[in-house]
Parts: structure tokens; sequence; C-alpha cells
């Protein structure tokens, strides 16, 4: 009995050596300086913000990544839709597609898609719990999967949205009509100065920049979240009639009056040409706010900015969207995995982040960066042209003190859902101004014809609409 509890013990032994000796190896550091390893980084950076990525990407492989044996590859997939599609061909391996990067980013509807195609890497995987707690809750919760409760996706630099104003024209006209900034922060206050203003002059005040913002944002304010969700991935959409009704007003019957307006691809460019005179945008979209305006008759004049914080009802609470991509890493390697979430904590850390924060219009991720002292030190001594995005961060700082940020979660369906939101009630807007223009060209009263557009039972065919629709989206 002796001699075999002997060798069981023996083996015991064994056994959690070899088991030791590979948890310590899976600990090693795997890089070498003498064997250079490269990773590749899928962004959606352009213009102004992709310097500024590229340049701290040189940064780092002059410095950490020669130490470590690291080169970091970083390449612009277009916008934030074209990367998506970039990284969801990539992980569906369709011909022509590229192989998927080490790190991509990427919002949480499009992570999670990936996710039931390929492996990610759980960000606990390569960060310590107390790593994870330097980054903002909000920011870090983005990232969380309601199927397994796990982080795969870590903030970057984030985002929310400003109210941009045409502060040159908004003034003359703020004058002549006793109106003040007070009169912007509401949507019911901004609806009442776009009435007005199209009244006296016969144009456009606002446009929204993104339409599923303002929904999800309304819905939040008024008390609800848009979507249910379940453990097993899936979610329904939740919007109640009544705050349906309320986005509708808000929304669909200004720009059937005239007194909201898009007619490019963002908002800015109708800012640009005197088309708006205000409307809601990303904050790091800020650097996009034109310096001057082009009219149709060719006249050019400067404008001055004003950004003032997201709109919200009187009857409702502060709430804006969050937004910005972070980046997910994807599963490979060890080599790579360790090198991608090296520089990813070599990125977020203050130092870099807060550089590429206030140079960019976002806000740093980690909670010893935010802070309101620590932005403006940082914003004075960043290379800016647009005057706009240090006014962004200073309206954002605000923000941070009143207001909650907002996102909804990932769930099967909820990237193709965003891009219906999106899509669905501008699509309708644009259908029926269009139909308006013919039928006002046939002969009939402009008035009854908003009359029916604006109506109850077109409303309510609108909402219903929504409902079929989102229901084949999320089954």
């Amino acid at each position: 009995m002796k001699k075999k509890s002997i060798g069981v013990i023996a083996i015991l032994v064994m056994i959690l050596s070899l088991l030791s000796a590979c948890s310590q190896s899976s600990n090693k550091n795997p890089l070498d300086p003498e064997k250079p390893i490269t990773v590749t980084i899928w962004h959606y950076y352009n213009s102004s913000t992709k310097e500024k990525f590229d340049a701290l990407v040189s940064t780092f492989n002059e410095t950490i990544g020669l130490e470590k044996g690291i080169v970091i590859d970083a390449q612009s997939q277009g916008d934030v839709n074209q990367l998506a599609d970039a990284v969801f061909d990539a992980a569906n391996q369709a011909i022509g597609s590229s192989p998927m990067p080490d790190i991509f980013a990427s919002y949480p509807d499009n992570a999670y898609r990936v996710s039931q195609i390929v492996p990610l890497i759980p960000l606990n995987s390569y960060f310590t719990e107390e790593e994870l707690k330097a980054y903002r809750d909000e920011f870090l919760e983005e990232g969380r999967f309601i199927t397994d409760h796990t982080y795969y996706i870590l903030p970057i630099a984030k985002s929310s949205e400003n109210l941009y104003v045409n502060e040159t024209d908004w003034s003359s006209f703020a004058n002549d009509n006793d109106l003040t900034e007070a009169d912007l922060q509401t949507w019911e206050g901004l609806y009442r100065v776009s009435k007005l203003y199209y009244e006296q002059t016969g144009k456009s005040f606002f446009s929204f920049d993104a339409t599923a913002n303002f929904m999800m944002a309304a819905d939040k304010q008024m008390g609800e979240e848009i979507f249910s969700y379940n453990e097993d991935g899936s979610a329904k959409l939740a919007l109640t009639k009544e705050n349906a009704k309320l986005i509708w007003d808000y929304y669909y019957v200004p720009y059937i009056h005239g007194y909201y307006a898009k007619t490019g691809r963002f908002s800015s460019d109708d800012a640009k040409t005197g088309t708006v005179l205000a409307y809601t945008g990303s904050t790091a979209g800020a650097g996009y706010f034109p310096t001057e305006v082009t009219t149709d008759d060719q006249t050019v004049y400067t404008i001055k900015s004003l950004v003032l914080p997201y709109p919200y009802f009187e009857a409702g609470d502060k709430i804006a969207i969050q937004q910005g991509a972070g980046m997910c890493i994807s599963k490979s390697d060890y080599a790579h995995e360790y090198a991608s979430a090296l520089f990813l904590k070599w990125f977020t850390d203050p130092e870099q982040n807060l550089d590429f924060a206030v140079s960019t219009g976002y806000f740093p991720v980690q909670n010893s960066a935010i802070d309101a002292n620590k932005l403006k030190e940082a914003s004075t001594k960043a290379e800016r042209i647009n005057p706009a995005i240090e006014q962004s961060i200073e309206s954002s700082i605000k923000m941070f003190d009143s207001y909650k940020l907002y996102n909804s979660k990932p769930f099967n369906g909820s990237y193709d859902m965003r891009v219906f939101l999106d899509a669905d009630l501008f699509d309708k807007v644009t259908a029926d101004l269009s139909l308006l223009n013919k039928r006002v060209a046939a002969g009939e009263s402009r008035e009854k014809v908003i009359n029916e557009l604006t109506s109850e039972t077109n409303f309510e065919d609108w909402f219903n609409h929504l409902l079929t629709e989102a229901d084949l989206i999320m089954k």
C-alpha cells in the first residue's frame, strides 16, 4: 500500500509540476526584440484624426515597440461602416477579403456579430481586474456582451453628441427675437426656435446627424429602454407608442414643415452651405464644423462656432448617447494577443490618451484622465485649427457633471437593427417630402398635404411598420 501511495503521490507531483510549467510558460513574455512581430490594426480614422493616431503609433514603434519587438501596422478601412463590412467579410473569409486583423476598432453591434463567427479575446485574459477598474465604468460596460457578461471591447476614445451652432448667424437672429442659448437647451425650445426662424426667413434651422441616436436617447430621456434584452443574446424593440409619438413629433413633423432639413451626407455639409444653422453631431466630428459658409449664389463669409450640450426633453432626464468604437483583439496566437494587449494598454494610458483625445474631440477613457483641469491643460497644449473642438471639450465637461451617457447593448441582429433605425424614419421623411412637393406642384394646398402627412393616421402607419420590420430583423 505504501508503494502504491508513494507512486500515486509521485504521479500527482509530476502532473502538478507540468501544469505549473505550462502556466508559467503561458505567462512568460513571448516577445523577442531580435525577432519583432507585426500587429495589424484596422480602424476608421481619417483626416486629422488618422494623422494623430498614426503619429502615436510611430511613437510606440520607435520606443516600446522597438524595445519589446512589436511593429504596429495601422490601416484605415475608410469610414466606420466600411470598416464594419471589412471586418465582417474577413471573419467570413469572403472572396477577396483580407485575413482578420489582430486588433480592430468596432462598435458593440459589429463586434457581437463578428464574435458569432470568429472568437474574440476576453479582456480579462490580458488585463488584470485592477487594470480594468482604471477605465470609466460606462465606457467599459459598453463592451460587455449580454450572453456571458464578459468584456470584449476595450474603450479607446469615446464620444457623445453636442449641439453645433453657427454662432454668427444665430446671434443676429437671437438678438432680433430676444432669444438666448437657453432656448436651445431642450427639444421643445429647439422646435420653437426652428419654427420661428422658418416663418421669418423661409429657411430651415436645424438637422440631426444620426437618427438612431436621437431615437435611442429620446426614449431613454423619457425613462424607457428602447430594447428589452435576453441572456440568450436576443432582444425585442420595446419602444412604446407614447414615446414613438414624441419622436415623431420632434423629428418627422418639423422636417415635413421645413423647420429642419438635411440634404448632405452629414449635417456639417448643410452648415457649410447655410442650409441649416445648427445640428446635433458627434463630439468626435467637431473638427468638421465649418469656419465659413458658401451660399447658393457663391457668397462666402466667415462664421464663428457655438457648441452646446445635447438637448433634452423638458419633462425628461439629461441623457446623451455614448459612442466611439473601442478595440477588439482577435484570437490568434499568444505572442500576437499579448502584443496587442500591450499596445492597447500603452495607448489608453492617460499620457497618450489625453493627447489623442483633446486633439481630435474624443474623451479619454481612464478615470484619472477624465478631469476638467487635466482636459483643459491638455487642450491648451494641443495643436488645432478648428476652435469648435475646444468648445466641444468644454461643453462635454459640463455634460460629464450633469448628464448620464447611454448606449444600447449588443444582441443578435443589433447591427442590422441599428442600420434600420438610422435609415427608416429619415427615409420616410425623404419620401414624404418628395410626395409633398409633387402634390403641391400638381395644385394641392401645401397646408392640406402637410396636415395629412403629419396626421395621427400616418404616424400609426409608420409605427406599425416599425414594429413589423423590427420583429423581422430581431427574430
